[in-house]
């Protein structure tokens, strides 16, 4: 999909961040499956089954989609052996019912992990707001959690997902899908065009 990280940096320059979305995130193969569409459409059918939503509503995203990551803490690091693969699941239904879950606070919960006290805190304030439900951390707690982690180990042993992590974020439609990535593509295309400024564009302190 990119020649190298700086074909990358030309494209989250040159186009908007919804645009580059729409190009790089929903349309293409994901570099994942190269060029092989029906592979592409294999895996998704797998993991739909196990998800119960349908194959068009999973949607790869980061170093899978693009080969690249579009994390600012992995510094644009390229898909290799031990990557994750990040998935974004449009469905209302599983959405609507994670957040009604997670909206309660329950006794039980006050026993968990900080790790997961923190991510509930995030959840509540954040995600939730944005249409989105990161399961990294709280898969587990959900009602369809057993399940929907069964799926993703299975994932572990299918081509060309072997051994690797498969993980999920919960979307509650298309465009909450496509604000929270192109949300994304802004904070780094506004870090590029600061890197890219000429010195005397760069306002400094006396």
């Amino acid at each position: 999909m990119f020649a190298d990280v700086t074909e990358l940096h030309t494209a989250l320059l040159e186009k908007e961040p919804k645009d580059f979305v729409s190009h790089y995130l929903f349309e293409p193969v994901p570099f994942l499956f190269g060029e092989d569409l029906g592979a592409r459409i294999k895996w998704k059918t797998r993991l739909a089954a196990g998800l119960d939503v349908d194959p068009y509503d999973i949607v790869l995203t980061g170093s899978g989609a693009i080969g690249y990551s579009l994390n600012p803490k992995k510094a644009y690091k390229a898909f290799d052996a031990s990557s994750d693969v990040d998935c974004g699941v449009i469905s209302q239904h599983h959405f609507e019912m994670a957040w009604r879950y997670l909206r309660q606070i329950r006794p039980a919960w006050l026993s968990l992990p900080q790790e997961n006290r923190r991510a509930l805190q995030i959840h509540r304030r954040n995600y939730v707001f944005a249409g989105t439900i990161a399961t990294d951390s709280i898969l587990a707690l959900l009602p369809f959690g057993s399940e929907w982690q069964s799926a993703l180990d299975t994932m572990g042993t299918v081509t060309p997902t072997v051994g690797r992590d498969v993980k999920l974020r919960i979307y509650r439609d298309y465009d909450s899908l496509r604000h929270y990535q192109a949300s994304g593509i802004e904070r780094l295309r506004s870090e590029l065009i600061v890197v890219d400024a000429p010195e005397s564009e760069i306002a400094t302190e006396d």
